[in-house]
């Protein structure tokens, strides 16, 4: 039994000016997506295990993984998807195909194109025409109708912030083995929810997400149920089919309970529409600023940490928006007068972050922070920064990483544009947030290792390519209407 499997993962923010390049992805080849690209608790992790378990011969053929960002660039995905199509040749040369088993994101953007996954599923369709294809998906996939038409078999995410992405992997490898055992073809329902949801208003652990991913699992366990997913979207990408979905599986066989399930599944989603709140405590960006620093006086609530919502790299935020640093600076005498510095990771930024560089640590250079990409929402913001602590070569993305400080600030400044929910990023630095009272970071909800530690968590509902009020956001190819932009 011999199963084609590869991936690529990208959010893909078209809100952000940036063009996701190859620089920003790391992109394994063949042998060695097995090799170095099996991180653990990812779902391609889950794919290769189990079918491994199963006896399977895994044949591997590209591994694309990127923090999320702005549209890739349609020269990097030329590139990958010839490599793909021809992994897939040589693999097909060397012997039959049994079946085909992905991990995608489903939300991945190309400048020109749209959808990439749907692109890159049509050209392996057009390879191996009948074989079972089967694909996991993050959460926040938006389903299109190529997508549909060439995979059979979907799993998604049932946890946001995600932690069961190897679950998913395994989901989605078990769905395939169990085509390739009966012999049946797989059949998938797609039912369109007509609303946008911004992740921090769809936490799992939150209603009605609680209720909704219990009533998923709960058709799952219904014998001709294979798989029955909620696809939410994403809500930064202006894009005609952007949507919330419903989405079964089945055996062909059992098409009318797929159809009838996918129905129920929606109706049921659509009836909750206006549950989806912020669940954790928020405020616009004044307002979030005046009560952490209160908050940041108070022994019984330290640390203290402020969400940089709207500035988000992990939704596809340029990450370099200033909104929230100029209320800080409004407010840097009372930020003076804390009893720690105020800590705040951080800045994509890599001009500042290479004169830091080249300046060396301890030294105290003017530069400006912010506003190279998201100009609407951030402006080059002049400082006198001293360099603390330089970490070079940071991490999968070989990110440069600076500890700076202004006044009682100390900033984390990256020379990529990379994630600040990573729990090993301050570690890089010396830091740990435990020891400030009062942490900006440049997320949405509170990712665990930050959440797990702090004492109050604020949103600020900060202006920038991640802006959590959807109804401001200037949409202009989403289908229309469409929830919470317009009444119904």
């Amino acid at each position: 039994m011999r199963i084609l499997t590869g991936g690529m993962n990208h959010e893909s923010n078209s809100l952000n000016p940036i063009i996701t390049g190859e620089d920003d992805f790391v992109t394994w080849y063949g042998d060695d997506v097995l090799l170095d690209g099996l991180k653990p608790e990812s779902s391609i992790a889950g794919i290769c295990r189990t079918l491994r378990d199963a006896g399977a011969e895994v044949i591997p053929t590209v591994l694309a993984r990127a923090v999320p960002n702005g549209v890739v660039s349609a020269a990097y995905y030329a590139k990958i998807k010839q490599a793909f199509l021809e992994k897939t040749r040589a693999a097909l040369s060397a012997g039959p195909i049994d079946g085909i088993c992905f991990a995608l994101h489903g939300s991945m953007k190309v400048e020109g194109l749209g959808c990439a996954e749907g692109d890159l599923a049509e050209a392996i369709r057009g390879l191996l025409p009948d074989v079972p294809f089967t694909a996991a998906f993050d959460m926040h996939a938006t389903m299109t109708p190529l997508l549909l038409s060439c995979i059979d078999g979907f799993t998604g995410y049932k946890t946001a912030p995600h932690v069961d992405c190897e679950e998913t992997g395994a989901a989605a490898a078990r769905l395939l083995l169990s085509a390739l055992k009966t012999g049946k073809k797989l059949c998938t329902a797609y039912t369109r929810i007509p609303m946008l949801i911004a992740g921090e208003k769809s936490e799992s652990e939150a209603e009605p997400m609680v209720s909704l991913i219990a009533a998923s699992n709960t058709e799952e366990k219904r014998p001709e149920i294979l798989a029955a997913t909620f696809f939410l979207g994403f809500p930064w990408a202006d894009d005609e089919h952007e949507a919330a979905s419903a989405v079964v599986t089945t055996f062909a066989d059992d098409r009318d309970a797929a159809e009838e399930t996918s129905k129920r599944l929606a109706a049921q989603f659509w009836e909750r529409r206006a549950d989806f709140v912020f669940r954790n405590e928020y405020a616009d960006t004044k307002a979030a600023v005046e009560k952490a620093l209160t908050a940041a006086l108070n022994p019984a609530e330290l640390p203290v940490f402020i969400s940089d919502s709207g500035d988000n790299p992990t939704a596809g935020a340029a990450g370099d928006a200033t909104d929230l640093l100029e209320q800080f600076i409004e407010n840097i005498d009372r930020i003076d007068r804390l009893p720690t510095p105020l800590l705040y990771s951080g800045f994509y930024d890599a001009p500042c972050a290479a004169a830091l560089i080249e300046a060396g640590e301890g030294k105290t250079i003017p530069v400006t922070l912010g506003g190279n990409w998201d100009t609407v929402n951030g402006r080059k913001t002049p400082l006198e920064l001293t360099c603390r602590k330089i970490a070079r070569g940071y991490g999968s993305y070989n990110a440069d990483v600076i500890l700076a400080s202004w006044r009682n600030i100390l900033f984390t400044i990256t020379s990529k544009h990379i994630g600040f929910g990573d729990d090993g990023l301050l570690a890089a630095v010396g830091v740990d947030a435990r020891d400030y009272c009062l942490v900006a970071v440049k997320l949405g909800y509170l990712e665990p290792c930050f959440r797990s530690i702090a004492g109050r968590a604020i949103m600020a509902t900060t202006k920038g390519c991640s802006n959590e009020v959807l109804e401001t956001i200037p949409y202009r190819k989403v289908k229309r209407p469409l929830y919470p932009l317009d009444d119904f």
